[in-house]
């Protein structure tokens, strides 16, 4: 079974399950299920709109699936539909102008280093159950609480204390990093290097400000503030 056969993405409005065409049902189901258990704490108490694509789905394929998520995801299913592509935009698309041409090549060289690109500023505590998520750099005034989830292309950082899970650099841009004033996310991702806390982290009182990076396809966590 290819890791690659079912992939999920994250989205303003809910989740978007992308499904290698010419996989068979049973290998979509085994796939599906090893995604929702590595997800871990990502969907518990979320409610989620929940669209797929790839794999054409026969109904019972279609409610199959669906029961699967609400059964061991821990998540409300709101809706679970097909994504229905706009062919008429497909076909503008296939011959853009040059300025929008222009745009897409820096939208893929906005993040190779971790000093540029777009940067959106979220103001407020993210609470359980909500996603935040953006095409560029993510910084978070305020607390991302347990059961929280922040994800972005470029950098993350949080002016307050971080519990959720955390993914920076989601392009695959290891050159990404996560700060935080507390550090102590329940999962934390820099593209595809995954890490959690050890269960020994220290508590609020005692939190100092910190930056994960990734070095040699490891994740490390130092203090970026110089000790006195």
């Amino acid at each position: 079974m290819s890791e690659n056969t079912v992939t999920f993405k994250g989205t303003v409005n809910g989740l978007t399950i992308i499904i290698k065409p010419e996989a068979g049902f049973e290998e979509v189901v085994d796939s599906m299920r090893l995604k929702i258990e590595s997800a871990g704490k990502f969907f518990r108490g979320a409610k989620l709109a929940v669209r797929y694509r790839g794999r054409v789905l026969n109904e019972t394929e279609k409610s199959q699936l669906h029961e699967l998520l609400k059964s061991e995801s821990g998540a409300t299913i709101l809706s679970f539909e097909e994504e229905i592509v706009d062919n008429s935009s497909v076909c503008q698309k296939s011959n853009p102008p040059v300025s929008e041409r222009n745009n897409q090549i820096k939208k893929y060289m906005f993040f190779k280093g971790i000093e540029e690109g777009r940067t959106k500023f979220y103001r407020g505590t993210i609470r359980s159950g909500q996603l935040i998520t953006f095409d560029g750099n993510l910084v978070i005034l305020g607390d991302v609480n347990p059961g929280a989830v922040i994800e972005a292309t470029g950098n993350i950082v949080v002016m307050g204390l971080l519990r959720g899970v955390v993914h920076a650099g989601s392009d695959g841009n290891k050159e990404a990093i996560v700060a935080a004033l507390g550090l102590n996310p329940t999962q934390l991702r820099i593209a595809d290097i995954i890490t959690r806390p050890p269960d020994e982290k220290g508590t609020s009182a005692n939190q100092v400000p910190e930056l994960a990076y990734v070095r040699g396809d490891m994740l490390y966590v130092e203090r970026f503030l110089p000790q006195r």
